[in-house]
């Protein structure tokens, strides 16, 4: 009865919006896998799909509520959701199932380039078959949860292991420390932790810094439900814990959103390379360069060759490479290409060579205040085309009649601000037409003509054929707005009868606690 509480949600949602997909797998015992993602995940995607997180932390934790969803990281390095799932069946074939629906429902982006996945083999296999293309990297907090017994029974093991993985440069430093742990902790015979040394080039920093994970910093590792869904959590309660992460999450972008539009952040330094990044980057991005830049004046710049630098003191530190003609650089530390953000190292090279305004190629616009915005040229006109513009349009008027459908208050603020809206297009629509015409005097001397001999036998005709086009066009366009309008009402209504449901359903689950009262 609880999983079909869920797949009637999931139904209903599917019936409203046939935007939002789900997809069923189930076996002779009825213990498949269930799939869904709504419009707003594919759009998600479609604007920080460049890194993927497959998280299945809540499985682990409760084996009665096997959720786990696919998500990555906004422009403000907040989780995202791109995509839910029940795991009721772990086999490799099921998991392989369910990331090809998943790929399916994304059909219209490109897969992810990285995959942040738990360090199992099951997993690893499948997802490894589904996405040939992807670097996979096993997830460092559950592999820290896994070794949480060797944290416990001592107190220092987790703070050395974290600086053998997190702090060492370069592969023989890594090897060095993770040497010195074993031997200090007896771990030679822990078959566990043997078994992730050998799988090291999937998840030890040194071995993957070249690939983009989307981490702002080495602690951006907050689940999107964390909050929502706990060990409490039941199936019948799962969808309305996932619709208030969702919602909750909304709210806090659209709130960093408007104070990165809105809030100019303190400067700490003069550099005009500073008030460049603070124009175009969200504040948590900002925060992030402005961390690195405050660093140049604690790393010397010595030149080892015609473009190879050392950065650091005493000899120490990391090789930047930097082609002062193309104003290209890149660093041993890999920072750029792990996170998005340029280093203090290379930033410190930019300074010594005078380059004083960060090169476009080094400003990731997934990072940047217009991350979600359209493609739009420099004259404020679609990019491409009027198509693109079409699909812009519809882009924005579904998210739009999604949240002006939610409840009667929301819908009647939707309906007045359609109207204003309604009368600016119409304004533009009559500008536009005016300017295309134009007056007498800008047109060709053969369009002149045609307007003066208005009298000649066939002008009537295309009058009146002028006419019915018009008037097709009109009715068209009516048409449209009552389809429309019975959307909305159709909308209303099936987010009443979802409400009845929901209410049949709670007063159900009384009736049964009141019954067990009564037996007991």
């Amino acid at each position: 009865m609880t999983l079909e509480h869920v797949l009637n949600y999931l139904k209903r949602n599917h019936l409203e919006n046939p935007s939002f997909s789900y997809a069923l797998e189930q076996d002779d015992d009825n213990n498949g896998n269930i799939f869904w993602a709504d419009p707003t995940c594919r759009s998600n995607y479609a604007h920080f799909g460049d890194t993927l997180v497959f998280d299945t932390a809540y499985v682990r934790r409760n084996p009665q509520l096997p959720l786990a969803a696919f998500t990555g990281f906004n422009h403000h390095g907040q989780p995202l959701l791109f995509g839910c799932a029940l795991l009721l069946n772990q086999s490799q074939s099921s998991l392989s199932w369910l990331f090809h629906s998943w790929l399916q429902a994304m059909s219209a982006s490109p897969p992810p380039p990285s995959i942040t996945l738990e360090p199992d083999p099951v997993i690893h296999l499948a997802a490894s078959q589904a996405f040939p293309q992807a670097r996979l990297r096993f997830s460092l907090p559950l592999i820290i949860e896994k070794l949480g017994h060797l944290s416990r029974s001592h107190p220092g093991f987790e703070s050395e292991f974290l600086s053998c993985v997190g702090a060492t440069e370069t592969v023989a430093e890594f090897e060095g420390a993770w040497d010195s742990v074993v031997r200090r902790y007896c771990l030679e015979d822990d078959h566990w932790v043997q078994s992730i040394y050998s799988v090291r080039e999937q998840w030890v920093p040194v071995f993957i810094k070249d690939t983009f994970f989307g981490e702002l910093c080495s602690s951006s590792d907050e689940s999107f439900f964390h909050g929502f869904v706990d060990a409490s959590t039941t199936l019948e309660t799962v969808m309305t814990r996932c619709e208030e992460a969702v919602n909750s999450w909304r709210v806090k972008e659209l709130r960093e959103d408007y104070e990165s539009a809105n809030t100019a952040p303190v400067l700490k330094t003069s550099s005009p390379m500073e008030k460049q990044a603070a124009g175009v980057y969200t504040r948590a991005a900002f925060s992030r360069f402005q961390e690195e830049l405050v660093e140049i004046p604690e790393n010397p710049v010595s030149k080892m060759s015609d473009s190879t630098y050392r950065v650091g003191k005493f000899g120490g530190g990391h090789s930047v490479e930097f082609e002062s003609g193309e104003v290209k650089a890149s660093c041993s530390c890999r920072m750029f290409e792990y996170s998005g953000i340029v280093c203090r190292h290379i930033l410190a090279v930019f300074s010594a060579g005078n380059v004083f305004t960060l090169p476009s190629r080094y400003i990731l616009r997934r990072w940047t205040k217009e991350a979600k915005s359209g493609e739009f040229s420099s004259n404020g006109g679609c990019d491409e085309s009027l198509t693109v513009c079409y699909e812009n349009l519809r882009q924005e008027a579904t998210k739009y009649v999604e949240e002006g459908a939610k409840s009667i208050q929301v819908y009647k603020a939707a309906v007045v601000a359609l109207d204003e809206a309604a009368k600016k297009v119409a304004a533009a629509a009559a500008a536009s037409s005016k300017t295309r015409g134009g007056d007498s005097s800008y047109r060709s001397e053969e369009a002149q003509e045609t307007a003066n001999g208005m009298n000649h036998p066939g002008v009537n005709e295309l009058q009146c054929q002028g006419e019915k086009e018009r008037t097709i066009l009109e009715l068209t366009a009516e048409l449209e707005r009552t389809g429309q309008r019975c959307e909305v009402y159709r909308a209303n209504l099936l987010s009443v009868l979802r409400d009845l449901d929901e209410h049949k359903f709670q007063l159900s689950l009384k009736v049964q606690n009141a019954r067990l009262s009564l037996k007991e």
